[in-house]
């Protein structure tokens, strides 16, 4: 039989463990090295490093910017003779955009991608960086 759209049901959760069960405590001890996980700082985002630093360190023939702050380079993703790859330079988010077909994002995306590593081992990294 079928239920009413008035009942209402249990809504998704963590998906057959509830936050006090000791398996659950000792599953995040396994993956996180400790129960609770380290959040990533508040104000991270701002304590990203400069992109016009950090692209043109790991951007080959990276240009000036324009006006708008983007500059041209070789994407490093892929065999690239002219150049694909816009990144802009002046923004705190550090906007990259390959024409060729390799995808877009922001700073932390970039070196993602380029380093083979998760979102928070990224952001660890380049905050570390920043130092």
């Amino acid at each position: 039989m079928r239920a009413h759209a008035t009942e209402k049901r249990p809504r998704g959760g963590h998906r057959g463990a509830s936050l006090g069960t000791r398996a659950y405590l000792e599953s995040l001890a396994a993956l996180y090295g400790s129960r609770m996980p380290r959040r990533l700082p508040e104000s991270w985002r701002d304590r990203l490093p400069d992109p016009a630093r950090y692209y043109g360190q790991h951007v080959a023939k990276l240009g000036r910017p324009n006006a708008a702050g983007w500059a041209q380079g070789k994407c490093p993703f892929h065999e690239d003779r002219n150049a694909s790859l816009s990144v802009q330079v002046n923004d705190a988010g550090g906007w990259w955009r390959c024409f060729a077909g390799c995808g877009g994002g922001d700073l932390v995306a970039f070196h993602m991608r380029a380093t083979g590593k998760s979102f928070r081992e990224a952001v660890r990294e380049l905050l570390g960086a920043r130092a």
